[in-house]
């Protein structure tokens, strides 16, 4: 017999998808504003979760990026839900893979804030700070930056993806250095991980004015290179990447879970049990999500939100 649960869920999640399609296709609608543009309206997203256009250009960084809205309302009331005219404000921090700049393509964090949209029926802002090539440390001091402040300070939701750039990828092919821990190749670096992630979400409390901010930790499906990239390496640096992104996204879901934060897995929608091959989900580099793959990303941050009861605390109550 059917899981009727399971497919009740994955009629609510196709009628988000479906949205998407709608959404993209009817180009005039004011849903989305992403950084840097001052006008919410003036950034309409390119694509969708239902396929994202490889002919659009990346969200490029945004020093003069405005500030958030302030809300006009106290924190939500459960019983009657946001009102439907407030902004909902999305921030993303990160490094390269949510920064999308080599994509060529929407990113993960700009189709988020269409999904948001589309679901709450909110004006959505998208404020992406990410920056490629950035380490935990770099995010961390980030959030003494006056613009990413502004951009903090009334954000309803907040995804963090850092911590692959900390890490020295030397000797990933190095069976001593197997099993990650308690092999000492990267115990030091894991540990400071830990400690860096903590503080980002310590930080983005204290400068967010909403004590309901949702935050989202979202893991790596590999650290280094993957797909016919990472396998032209040798069987011995697939091995090592993949136990080293392991013991990193569970780094991340234990911070996630003292913080008291969401943990997004990213690992299960590209590799499955880690037998799947997710080359069509990068770009020649193996190293960088395509379009195709910030869709399966945006999708499991979605996914994670709405199975978390985020997207309907965010939504008005008719």
């Amino acid at each position: 017999m059917a899981d009727q649960g399971g497919s009740t869920r994955l009629l609510r999640r196709t009628v988000v998808v479906v949205a998407l399609v709608v959404l993209a296709l009817v180009g005039s609608l004011w849903a989305v504003g992403a950084s840097p543009s001052a006008n919410p309206s003036a950034n309409p997203p390119a694509s969708s979760f239902g396929g994202a256009s490889t002919s659009a250009t990346a969200p490029p960084t945004n020093p003069t990026a405005p500030t958030s809205p302030p809300k006009t309302t106290s924190p939500t009331d459960a019983a009657t839900g946001p009102p439907a005219s407030d902004p909902l404000t999305l921030v993303g921090l990160g490094d390269s893979v949510p920064a999308a700049a080599t994509c060529g393509c929407t990113g993960y964090v700009e189709l988020l804030g269409t999904a948001l949209h589309a679901a709450t029926g909110r004006p959505v802002v998208v404020h992406n700070d990410s920056k490629g090539g950035w380490t935990t440390s770099d995010v961390e001091q980030d959030l003494s930056d006056g613009q990413t402040m502004a951009d903090l300070s009334h954000a309803d939701v907040v995804t963090v993806e850092i911590g692959a750039n900390d890490f020295d990828l030397g000797p990933v092919d190095d069976p001593a250095c197997l099993p990650v821990l308690p092999a000492q190749c990267w115990a030091d670096t894991i540990a400071d991980l830990s400690t860096g992630l903590t503080d980002i979400v310590s930080g983005i409390r204290d400068v967010d004015s909403d004590p309901d901010v949702h935050i989202a930790l979202i893991g790596y499906w590999n650290v280094t290179v993957d797909g016919d990239v990472g396998a032209a390496q040798g069987q011995a640096f697939v091995a090592g990447s993949d136990a080293l992104t392991r013991a990193v996204n569970t780094t991340i879901k234990t911070v996630a879970t003292s913080t008291h934060c969401l943990y997004v897995d990213a690992y299960t929608p590209f590799k499955g049990d880690g037998s799947l091959d997710p080359t069509a989900d990068l770009l020649p580099d193996g190293d960088h999500l395509s379009a195709k793959g910030h869709t399966v990303m945006a999708i499991a941050v979605f996914d994670t939100l709405r199975e978390a009861g985020v997207v309907t605390a965010l939504t008005p109550t008719p």
